[in-house]
């Protein structure tokens, strides 16, 4: 049971990191109304700038972090403004077709520029703590409180600042929030960043945990969709419940099954929640 119990504590520790991968995919899915693929090479971009920074400049970790996740943030903006504001008359399904466009061209960019092999931070070897006579090392402890950290400011942006009400106004209808006045260009403007902005800080959790490849970013996006179809088209808190039951499903697994079929038990999870609960945890329909 000891062993069960060290797997759900890594299981917390992968859904901090789906919680802060997918609140910025949720958030964009609800503001623009359409699926973000490429939201998860948002994850790869400020990941390697982090290591580039780190490793390959010499730059200490916390200043890379920093400009990795302000960089993520404008580019996500400028992709934002450039690419999927010109196709919003075209609907829903073609924004999601371009966005597949979008992620492989930023996975095509990344492979010329970054190239093959497994790279990693310039950063100490992990510190292994004991809690309850379970381990959990400084780098996971990080990954759990920067999540706590986000989740809690996000909710007080998203509730106390004009920002945050227009943005939740025009999550649940733009067109009564056009109406009233709420400036849609500036709002959606806003989601783009604040969105990408938290790809941005899990992609430098990312970069800290996991060793790096130029395809491991892709890799999220399962994920991430798994957690937002679960969610559904919620709050915050449904995105946090769902990150947890993901990450602590994928990892416990590991106790029964082989290692290799993890990824398969987050669809697995999905499946059997939505078979009871259709409308997903937020009790919302999904569009």
């Amino acid at each position: 049971m000891t062993l069960l119990a060290q797997y759900a504590l890594t299981g917390v520790v992968t859904g901090c990191f789906l919680i802060l991968a997918t609140i910025g995919f949720s958030l964009t899915r609800q503001v623009e109304g359409f699926l973000n693929i490429a939201h998860a090479e948002m994850l790869g971009v400020s990941a390697f700038i982090t290591w580039g920074l780190n490793a390959g400049a010499g730059w200490p970790f916390i200043p890379s972090a920093v400009v990795a996740i302000v960089v993520t943030a404008f580019l996500g903006l400028a992709i934002g403004r450039i690419v999927y504001d010109p196709m919003r008359r075209l609907g829903p399904a073609v924004l999601l077709i371009t966005s597949v466009g979008v992620s492989y061209v930023i996975a095509g960019v990344m492979h010329a520029v970054i190239g093959t092999g497994i790279r990693s931070l310039d950063m100490p070897l992990a510190t292994s703590y004991k809690l309850f006579g379970l381990r959990i090392s400084n780098y996971q402890i990080a990954v759990v409180a920067l999540a706590v950290v986000t989740g809690l400011s996000l909710a007080l942006f998203m509730n106390r600042t004009r920002t945050g009400l227009a943005i939740r106004a025009m999550s649940s209808n733009p067109e009564l929030a056009a109406s009233r006045g709420i400036d849609v260009r500036q709002t959606s403007r806003a989601t783009w960043l604040i969105g990408s902005g938290l790809a941005g800080v899990a992609g430098v959790m990312l970069a800290l945990i996991a060793t790096l490849s130029t395809d491991i970013a892709f890799n999220q996006i399962l994920q991430i969709l798994a957690v937002a179809i679960l969610a559904g088209l919620g709050s915050l808190y449904s995105v946090i419940v769902a990150g947890l039951i993901v990450g602590l499903a994928m990892d416990m697994s590991v106790y029964f099954i082989p290692a290799g079929y993890r990824p398969l038990i987050a669809f697995a999870v999905v499946i059997l929640a939505l078979l009871i609960r259709p409308e997903g945890l937020s009790g919302k329909a999904r569009s």
